[in-house]
């Protein structure tokens, strides 16, 4: 029997639902790919420093590692090491899966196409052209989920709103330069709560560690909310987080993280094991319901 060992890499690793995800993935996936990895280990890598990811990525191939998830602060930093980038991340210059050989290492981004699946997925119907999309975050998953999201629909507009307005310009003029159309802002979160410029039909994702067990709260405490709205968190722990809260209390329709979660990482265990990215998921719903249902259990115990 085959072992695929793979590995997330990343900081405040330690409530992480990957190991248990990938090992139930491998029992679906193996079959389905043809492939010889009948097991998958997988493993958490807390990386205090950038210098510590780097000599983790050098010397992956020789400990036997045949491909890596990347979470934050180093998706970037995966793009600029690997030798040959895939899909995606050659368009939003980051990666938060890996592949090694032993002559090079490639990546990919399966995040935002992880996203659409997911959402798809359980919204079956839905279309942003009708929604103005506001994006709560700046960062790597933010700018893969716009961009998924905006090469596939134009919404409204496009509101972009974040702590660092340097960091919400910077994302803005990305998604100008990469899907130009709707009209596109950027914000701060305190201008955007007391003068949000859409009152309906919104589609806000929350793209923040801001909610987890470990960071508590809301960053849009205060917002008003409207039943037109559509609040999708990333975060999967807790399953409703204080944002999804507020927004469910005023009759908006919610999404946690958890299916994107199951997605993406369903996705980057197929590169791993063909070197190809599916061009949809390569789950069947019933898979997608059991492995749901196995994370749910296993967040409430």
């Amino acid at each position: 029997m085959s072992v695929l060992k793979a590995a997330l890499l990343g900081k405040e690793l330690s409530h992480s639902l990957s190991p248990s995800l990938h090992r139930e993935l491998a029992k679906i996936l193996s079959p389905k790919f043809g492939s010889h990895f009948e097991e998958c280990i997988y493993d958490l890598v807390e990386c205090p420093e950038e210098c510590d990811f780097a000599q983790w990525i050098k010397t992956a191939p020789t400990n036997g590692y045949r491909g890596a998830n990347v979470t934050y602060p180093y998706k970037e930093k995966a793009f600029t090491l690997s030798d040959r980038h895939v899909g995606v991340s050659s368009f939003i210059d980051s990666a938060n899966t890996l592949v090694f050989s032993e002559d090079e290492i490639r990546c990919t981004s399966t995040d935002g196409a992880g996203f659409l699946n997911a959402l798809m997925r359980q919204h079956p119907t839905f279309s942003l052209e009708r929604y103005h999309l506001v994006m709560v975050g700046a960062g790597e998953a933010a700018r893969a989920v716009v961009y998924s999201l905006c090469t596939t629909w134009m919404p409204q507009s496009l509101t972009i709103v974040n702590r660092s307005m340097a960091n919400a310009e910077e994302l803005a003029e990305f998604c100008i330069a990469q899907a130009p159309g709707p009209t596109v802002r950027a914000m701060g979160i305190n201008e955007f709560i007391h003068d949000s410029p859409e009152a309906k039909y919104r589609l806000i994702i929350q793209c923040t560690p801001v909610g987890q067990d470990d960071h508590p709260g809301d960053l849009l405490t205060g917002f008003a909310w409207h039943e037109s709205d559509f609040a999708i968190d990333l975060i999967y722990n807790p399953l409703r987080t204080a944002f999804l809260q507020a927004a469910s209390h005023a009759g908006a329709k919610t999404m946690n993280g958890l299916g994107m979660l199951i997605e993406q990482a369903a996705l980057s265990q197929a590169f791993w094991m063909t070197e190809q990215i599916p061009g949809g998921s390569p789950l069947s719903d019933s898979e997608f319901e059991m492995l749901k249902n196995f994370l749910t259990k296993t967040l409430s115990s």
